[in-house]
């Protein structure tokens, strides 16, 4: 609702969450900006913006009111104020647009009419984005570009990578109170794929990377003003009541409206959502090649399997790094292979007899002078054709040309095609439905993958190469903490490096537990790190589609043992249970009381 009160000069906008107040008696400021289910006045007498251009800076309140609009139709609400700075060609349009709902959007739009004929830096500040308050006392602040952190500083969530052109997973800024529950989800939306600051009028990008409440409440952003309107800086302000899990679930809901995720759906791609350990193996190496007799000893290469829980599929990488030693193009390796593809496809029945899918390579970069798209594209169907294998691993990819998903369609069903680095924006993670988490580091507890729990359809088992010992402890707890199946890895281009025996132990107990409630592990609104209160505790909880059913999955990141109550997500539970780890815990009506050790995983099922 908009309330227009020219005798006292302000306008109101109020719908279920939010209530903002403009003030025009001396300037334009926002008067107030506050969460009404807290009650609580906030974010009061903020100048609109800060503009620093010509070596001076601008306050809001220091333009010229040229107009004022309002209009209001049935789905949304509009104020729109202009602003001017005559003597330097400068104005500014301001326009809050309510939801009537729980959302107004603040879109800044900069017109700079170049003074001296040439356009000069232009920064801009928004004191209310700087100073955001849900509460009097102190707040809870997740910036996007870092939500969660340790107490050393090190990220938590994340991200996914980055090149020349932006992800579209944007976290927001979320405040909230020390309770985590009033407070403000913030978006700052940019459609462009760019990751060139010059080159988009919109600098949302530039909010989206902040890390830290230091980043928000010092900016100044470089914008790049013209002569025109152009959609400078878009706010989208949503008023919560339940904090960081309410900012998170309704932020993956925006962010998924744009796809079309009915490939996940398909029955003949969901094979790959029972595999919990998958195998890398060389085909030239001993782990799975008998040199003496020139075959693919499965058996052999199964037998160790078993150690894990056993494999449920297996890559069989017969070319890199050997390509380019002479003019053989990766096709050319599956001939020369003893046997050639009916030797390969006699290996992939004998793995299907034993219930175990096969993934051959595909090497994008390998392109010969003679070789098209096209032509590539042909090959990749006639390879799987030949050898009856069951899906790609995509080498290094994020993307595919989609002419090769419809080749293999109309081949056969069931295929499944698997990137390296977790696929592209839009279309290439709407028909590449499975990837790699893959992670360099050596340090990656407490951490989780963000596109985990953005799109958990997407299944990615977690892997990392060159781990020694401790590290792969890790990775078993990196897999655990974030619900996820492994990849196992030991002879990393002829390095042997195998895992221990307590470690294969740990994994083959993880896959019988994570096959168990793959149910909840799989269900479509799991919440990462959930608010614990609680130092150097960590917590994801997965929660099933189809019953009441969560699973609480703790890291304790102390080195000592750690006591908490955690308040359950939902209360209506009545048990609860430790599931995986060694610790204890106590059902108390809308919580449960949790003991962990020092650099473990426990995880609890309430139901």
């Amino acid at each position: 609702m908009i309330n227009h009160d020219a005798n006292i000069k302000t306008l109101k906008m109020t719908n279920n969450a939010l209530e903002a107040v403009i003030d025009y008696n001396n300037g334009m400021v926002i008067k107030e900006f506050t969460n009404i289910y807290s009650g609580k006045k906030v974010n009061t007498d903020k100048e609109l913006f800060l503009l620093k251009i010509y070596d001076k800076e601008y306050k809001s309140s220091d333009f010229e009111l040229g107009d004022i609009i309002t209009a209001v139709d049935k789905t949304e609400e509009l104020i729109t104020v202009l602003l001017e700075l005559k003597e330097e060609l400068i104005k500014v349009k301001v326009h809050f647009i309510n939801d009537k709902k729980e959302t107004i959007r603040i879109l800044y739009q900069v017109y700079d009419g170049y003074k001296y004929g040439s356009p000069y830096v232009s920064m801009l500040r928004i004191p209310m984005l700087a100073e955001m308050r849900a509460d009097n006392e102190e707040d809870l602040v997740y910036c996007p570009g870092n939500p969660v952190k340790t107490p050393e500083g090190k990220e938590v969530i994340m991200p996914m990578r980055e090149a020349f052109y932006d992800s579209d997973i944007k976290l927001p800024l979320v405040v909230c109170d020390k309770d985590n529950k009033y407070g403000y989800s913030i978006l700052f939306p940019n459609i462009s794929d760019l990751n060139d600051g010059g080159a988009t009028q919109n600098i949302g990008k530039l909010l989206s990377r902040m890390s830290s409440k230091d980043e928000f409440e010092n900016h100044y952003l470089r914008i790049n003003p013209d002569a025109s309107f152009n959609d400078t800086l878009e706010l989208i302000i949503t008023g919560i009541k339940d904090g960081w899990v309410e900012a998170f679930d309704r932020y993956r809901d925006y962010w998924a409206a744009e796809y079309d995720f009915s490939e996940y759906d398909r029955e003949d791609l969901k094979w790959w959502n029972d595999c919990a350990v998958h195998n890398f193996t060389f085909l030239y190496g001993k782990q799975a090649f008998d040199h003496d007799n020139q075959i693919i000893d499965t058996d052999r290469l199964l037998k160790e399997g078993e150690e894990f829980g056993g494999y449920d599929s297996v890559i069989l990488w017969n070319q890199y790094p050997r390509l380019g030693i002479d003019k053989r193009t990766q096709w050319d390796f599956y001939d020369d292979f003893p046997g050639g593809r009916e030797a390969l496809r006699k290996a992939v029945e004998q793995f299907h007899e034993k219930g175990v899918y096969v993934f051959l390579p595909y090497i994008p970069w390998d392109r010969g002078r003679n070789e098209s798209t096209d032509s590539l594209g042909d090959e990749f169907v006639r390879i799987v054709r030949d050898t009856n294998a069951d899906g790609y691993h995509l080498d290094t990819m994020v993307n595919l040309p989609y002419s090769y998903r419809k080749g293999l369609d109309e081949f056969r069903d069931g295929l499944v095609l698997m990137t390296q680095h977790h696929p592209g924006k839009k279309h290439a993670m709407e028909f590449l439905t499975a990837s790699w988490d893959e992670f360099w580091r050596f340090d990656p507890m407490p951490e989780i993958d963000v596109l985990r729990f953005m799109c958990p359809q997407h299944i990615s088992p977690v892997i990392s190469r060159w781990l020694r010992k401790e590290d792969r402890d890790t990775l078993i707890k990196r897999s655990q903490f974030s619900g996820a199946p492994v990849v196992i890895w030991q002879d990393i281009f002829g390095r042997w490096m195998p895992f221990e025996k307590s470690q294969k132990e740990e994994i083959k107990k993880w896959k019988s537990i994570y096959l168990k409630y793959k149910e909840i592990f799989h269900g479509l609104k799991p919440i990462p790190l959930y608010p614990t209160n609680t130092l150097n505790l960590y917590c994801n909880v997965f929660q099933s589609d189809k019953s009441k059913e969560q699973i609480y999955s703790f890291y304790n990141d102390s080195d000592k043992l750690t006591e908490a109550d955690i308040k359950l997500y939902r209360s209506n539970c009545g048990f609860a249970e430790i599931i995986l780890g060694d610790g204890s815990c106590k059902f108390n009506q809308d919580s449960i009381n949790i003991k962990i050790k020092p650099k473990e995983v426990l995880q609890v099922l309430v139901k």
